[in-house]
């Protein structure tokens, strides 16, 4: 099991039996684990097709994500804002409320969908991934 598979698997213990310790940071405590589980997906891409490249930031990182072949524009423009929705669900703002589970189930999904399409394209092939298209779009 991959760093971003172990995870994005911590991330769904957290959605399905939630934790009562946590009392109200358990939502934004996933969205960390999911944020990072896509952080790690994408430096190991790059580790493999470009390397330093993770290095960058992660803005630049998207930005040159959109320019490689693969995985295309379709797939990092995914990543793009499902990284940005994450990275506001990450931060506490006062009068906010904390993502609620359907949100971060979606983005849960949207990340492994990116994740598997990373290691796909990452490692030579044209493939769409395992959606067939879109790898989550992510419009909270």
């Amino acid at each position: 099991m991959s760093e971003a598979e172990d995870l994005l698997a911590q991330a769904d213990h957290l959605l399905v039996t939630g934790n009562p310790a946590a009392r109200g940071w358990w939502p934004r405590t996933a969205a960390f684990l999911i944020r990072a589980a896509l952080e790690e997906e994408l430096r190991a891409f790059w580790d493999r097709t470009e390397p330093g490249t993770a290095e960058a930031s992660m803005r630049a990182q998207l930005l040159v994500l959109a320019t490689t072949t693969p995985p295309g524009a379709e797939t990092a423009r995914d990543a793009a804002a499902t990284w940005h929705a994450l990275s506001r669900a990450c931060h506490h703002h006062p009068y906010e409320l904390a993502p609620t589970a359907a949100e971060l189930r979606t983005w849960h999904t949207a990340v492994s969908g990116l994740s598997a399409a990373l290691r796909i394209r990452g490692a030579g092939g044209n493939e769409q991934g395992p959606s067939g298209g879109s790898h989550g779009q992510i419009n909270p």
